[in-house]
């Protein structure tokens, strides 16, 4: 036989809360660490914005004064004067010994070009080119030579444009401009022309402007003195790579393919993985009116630097403080009862969801091998067993008393129409109509065998309509050919359960209400499924019910105390009421009960609910009848 072993309540506690301990403090190191990385992270990315949006800020600007010296010269009246006159007089070659008449044209050119540009220094460089190849340079050359503009690269491209820029690298300029300093991407110029036209608005030349590579991206070299990890990356509107010059990266990794196949955002910073080795934080931005693309990145392990650091101090005082927290454990142990604390947390948690729920448990063992906390254990685990029973008595009383209350509404239908009938009868009877009395007293036995055979609270929707079609058919032989009838079942609904005796009293309030106005009568009946719910419609076309007697009618519905109602039932004046107040007892909320009168000459009630085939399910969700 086996015998349990009683140890020390003291050390258990010992080793349960010196456990415990350990974990929040880890627990604490992990929030901490992720607090403190997530702030790194934020850091870094608004670093990397920032950076980014400087950059953007400072090329859009180099840009854009490029774009207005070449728009100030292609739109200068005097240079174009003087362009055009020299233009038209050098078809050929420029040679020293023929020069000096067009001299004075040049020398205009000369110092409209230097106002344009201004002290600022707007452009190293401004080209002028005859379509025959004569240029006339200002800036670092100033001159007039004669050049092979089919050999340029960026010729055709800027005639294809059709006076539009064109922006391109100039490795060697053909001028052998000299370069004030050396920078990363070698002897490089930035390159902006665009087409020249005269007054005809024909082509009549290009115009070029020149800028210093040092000076298009100096912010750049003194943002990387100040951030060494970080590194810069442009590109132009045909993603390459233009800085750093693209011959000195060819092996590095091109971060617009990186941003395409991303789907990256502007203006955010994200951590991306490159070649599924090197992890950079990077963001990007865009110069819209060039198209050109500014990238920045940094690498994660420079990121999160100060991080590491911080996890080897935190490491060091978390086992420091483990060993002072076991040592107090083991004091207050003593003072602590971990079991009788987990029937305290047990006993908030009852609550009538959890008793109702078979498979809720609100307290597993506590595996104490001390006597009297078994024993209380054992009574909280008896006297909740006990709770379960009680609760699960009184819903079922109180689901006993839902279903009495369903069939005291649904009996009173039967003796209401029994009643309805029985004068029908006594009416054909005084008019001699033997023949139709005896067919509708067989219309009548078949009813009553359906209402009065079958205690069901829900039947089948074809199962309603059919014995709901009996009575019409008892209507008929009194009003004869002055009544048409039309159905429409859709079978998608035949088979779902609706509430017994459901139809006929709005069918039996038509007639008495609805027939008012002159024959014929029409009555229709028709199902449908719409928004996973049943509905039937009764539609009459007495069109008499008026929109005041529509909402007096509704809102007294609405207004119904159910209990009340119930405790004053009566046979007499219960056709449509009888009806809302059985949807509204079985489906609450989801019931439907709706009356139409906005079609001229008709009148049409809607009925509804939610759908269910199988009865065990009906009765299980309403109720438990």
């Amino acid at each position: 036989m086996n015998r349990r072993f009683y140890y020390s309540q003291k050390v258990y506690l010992f080793f349960a809360y010196g456990f415990l301990v350990t974990i929040l403090l880890f627990s604490f190191f992990i929030c901490f660490y992720s607090f403190y990385s997530k702030n790194i992270y934020k850091d870094a990315t608004t670093k990397s914005e920032t950076l980014c949006a400087s950059v953007h800020k400072s090329v859009s600007t180099e840009l854009k004064n490029m774009s207005t010296v070449s728009m100030n010269i292609v739109y200068s009246n005097a240079i174009k004067k003087n362009f055009t006159s020299f233009a038209k007089s050098n078809t050929e070659k420029i040679e020293p010994d023929n020069f000096f008449p067009y001299r004075e044209n040049v020398l205009a050119i000369y110092d409209i070009i230097t106002a344009i540009i201004g002290p600022f220094q707007s452009a190293s460089q401004v080209n002028l080119y005859t379509l025959n190849g004569t240029c006339i340079g200002s800036g670092y050359f100033q001159g007039v030579t004669n050049v092979n503009l089919q050999s340029i690269p960026w010729y055709n491209s800027t005639i294809e444009k059709n006076g539009a820029k064109n922006i391109s690298i100039t490795t060697n300029n053909l001028l052998n401009i000299p370069k004030k300093n050396k920078n990363i991407a070698g002897d490089n110029f930035l390159s902006l022309t665009r087409a020249f036209f005269n007054s005809s608005n024909e082509p009549e030349g290009i115009v070029e402007v020149l800028q210093d590579y040092d000076v298009i991206f100096s912010l750049i070299s003194e943002l990387k003195q100040k951030n060494p990890s970080t590194s810069f990356y442009v590109y132009n509107e045909k993603n390459e790579l233009i800085y750093p010059y693209e011959s000195e990266s060819a092996t590095k990794t091109k971060y617009i393919d990186i941003i395409k196949s991303n789907v990256l955002v502007p203006s955010v910073g994200y951590f991306i993985d490159i070649d599924n080795k090197e992890s950079v934080l990077m963001s990007y931005q865009k110069i819209d009116s060039y198209n050109w693309t500014i990238v920045t990145s940094e690498p994660k392990s420079v990121v999160f630097k100060s991080l590491n650091s911080f996890k080897e101090v935190f490491v060091v005082i978390i086992v420091i403080s483990i060993f002072f927290t076991l040592l107090l454990c083991f004091i207050i142990s003593s003072r602590l009862t971990y079991p009788l604390s987990k029937l305290t947390k047990a006993t908030k948690k009852v609550t009538i969801n959890r008793v109702l729920n078979e498979n809720e448990t609100i307290l597993t063992s506590i595996n104490s091998n001390v006597i009297e906390i078994s024993e209380l254990y054992q009574s909280f685990l008896d006297m909740y067993a006990k709770l379960k029973d009680s609760s699960h008595e009184i819903l079922l009383l109180k689901s006993e008393e839902t279903r009495a209350k369903l069939q005291a509404t649904q009996s009173l239908v039967n003796p209401h129409f029994l009643y309805n009938n029985l004068t029908n009868i006594s009416i054909m009877a005084e008019e001699n109509m033997n023949e139709d009395i005896i067919k509708i007293c067989h219309a009548l036995c078949d009813y009553f065998r359906y209402i009065t055979t079958n205690d069901e609270t829900a039947v089948p929707l074809f199962q309603e309509i059919l014995y709901t079609e009996k009575y019409i058919e008892c209507m008929k032989m009194r009003y004869g050919k002055d009544f048409i009838y039309y159905s429409n079942i859709e079978e998608s609904t035949k088979d779902i359960l609706i509430p017994k005796l459901i139809v006929q009293p709005i069918v039996e309030n038509a007639f008495k209400y609805g027939f008012s106005s002159s024959p014929p009568w029409n009555l229709k009946i028709n199902s449908k499924i719409e928004d996973e719910k049943w509905l039937i419609s009764i539609e009459d076309n007495g069109g008499c019910l008026s929109d005041i007697n529509k909402n007096k009618l509704l809102s007294c519905f609405h207004n119904i105390n159910r209990n009340e109602e119930l405790k004053n039932l009566k046979i007499g004046g219960m056709g449509l009421r009888n009806v809302y107040l059985r949807l509204h007892l079985l489906y609450d909320e989801q019931a439907i009960f709706r009356i139409d009168n906005t079609q001229e000459g008709k009148t049409i009630f809607t009925i509804g609910g939610p759908i269910y085939l199988d009865k065990e399910e009906f009765y299980e969700q309403y109720t438990q009848i």
